[in-house]
């Protein structure tokens, strides 16, 4: 994935002065090979499908099925250098999009993915990234987090449960999908990332003074870039709320004496805390902990689990 993103990058660059005039030549050159590195096989409409008409008007560019045919994904695509932001855009991009009640809605020039979600504002992306500003590693760790055709099914044996879709053992398209999550991501000159550990086996007071984790592999295999013990608690946190939205609240942290690491009330000025949604209500996720606490209390949060689930972070 970072080669591919530095190959796209270049040509961006290269071939700036026509990319800039022609959707289509950015489509072919910037954005198909992330789709291809990702899994997604352009070239089957099964799964890729190009300009799919909605109404009598509205084409969208790419359409991603899942391994069972529902609507996965949708991309926007705009020329090299377009504008991702232009209110009437968006509008209508979104509109069209969501429709289809796809999980996820991306618009793209091929350098800068803006990510909107059905469940967030919309015309406010959830997270974007920059092939220019943002560093590549972490670009491919938001990349595969976001559009691992793994995700969706693809590449994956169908004897497997679902919850191991993230980790493929086959490649769909021209290109291979990366192996598992415990494949180092490549580095400049040729280094790695330090393989992962799971979360159980972490002491951060055993730790490097200052010596912080930067991605997460959630329980469904999926990779997120952070840079903090509390990023570690929030994330899981999210994704179990995600996974049981019936957990009762408030919920007790690990200490289970006065403060509740999920409430619907807003904590006091001063102490942490990450604000999220439940059954359309603002829930709180308390991070005023300390990096041992914020660890005992993830591994608390994934007991929430009907099966038993793991986590695992990188430095």
């Amino acid at each position: 994935m970072y080669a591919v993103l530095q190959t796209v990058r270049a040509s961006a660059e290269t071939n700036a002065q026509l990319l800039r005039k022609n959707e289509a030549a950015t489509r072919a050159a910037l954005i198909d090979p992330v789709l291809r590195a990702l899994g997604w096989d352009t070239a089957d409409v099964r799964m890729v499908e190009p300009e799919k008409t909605i109404g009598v008007k509205q084409a969208l560019d790419y359409v991603l099925y899942d391994a069972t045919g529902a609507v996965s994904v949708v991309i926007e695509a705009k020329k090299l250098g377009e504008s991702l932001d232009k209110l009437g855009h968006i509008g209508a991009a979104i509109g069209y999009a969501f429709s289809l009640k796809p999980q996820k809605l991306f618009i793209t020039d091929g350098l800068h993915w803006h990510y909107y979600s059905p469940g967030h504002s919309n015309f406010q992306p959830v997270e974007t990234i920059s092939l220019l500003k943002t560093p590549l590693v972490e670009a491919a760790l938001h990349l595969l987090q976001w559009l691992d055709a793994a995700q969706s099914g693809h590449g994956v044996p169908a004897a497997e449960p679902t919850a191991r879709a993230a980790n493929p053992t086959a490649a769909t398209g021209a290109a291979a999908v990366s192996k598992s999550r415990r494949t180092p991501l490549p580095l400049p000159g040729g280094s790695h990332t330090p393989a992962f550990v799971e979360l159980a086996q972490v002491s951060p007071q055993a730790l490097a003074p200052g010596q912080k984790p930067t991605a997460l592999r959630l329980p469904n295999g999926a990779v997120v870039p952070i840079k903090t013990w509390k990023d570690v608690l929030v994330q899981l946190s999210l994704f179990v709320l995600q996974q049981r939205p019936s957990v009762p609240v408030p919920h007790p942290d690990k200490a289970g004496k006065k403060t509740a690491l999920f409430s619907w009330n807003k904590p006091k000025e001063g102490i942490g805390y990450k604000e999220t949604t439940l059954h359309g209500r603002p829930l709180y996720i308390h991070t005023n902990y300390s990096a041992a606490s914020c660890v005992a209390n993830a591994l608390h949060v994934l007991r929430l689990l009907p099966e038993a689930a793991t986590a695992a972070v990188a430095f």
